[in-house]
């Protein structure tokens, strides 16, 4: 089973966000301003050189992004 993560944006973006109003029977007691985290996906390339297969440069960082479901902050976040 899925350990749940939630995340908190400064600035009240995710204020009452997780509310029982808000996302109904997933509503957890505690999390009320915080956003439930569905997904996450980070990846980070080593170019490599082809015929050592020795690393031969910096890490490359690709976006960062979270996946969560519709709720009040959604429309702030754009």
């Amino acid at each position: 089973m899925p350990t749940p993560a939630y995340i908190s944006i400064r600035g009240n973006i995710t204020q009452g966000a997780f509310t029982s109003d808000a996302v109904g029977k997933v509503y957890v007691e505690g999390h009320e301003d915080e956003i439930l985290v569905q997904e996450i996906k980070h990846r980070i390339a080593t170019p490599t050189n082809p015929q050592s297969g020795q690393p031969s440069g910096q890490r490359v960082h690709e976006p960062f992004v979270l996946t969560c479901a519709l709720n009040k902050a959604t429309p702030l976040m754009y």
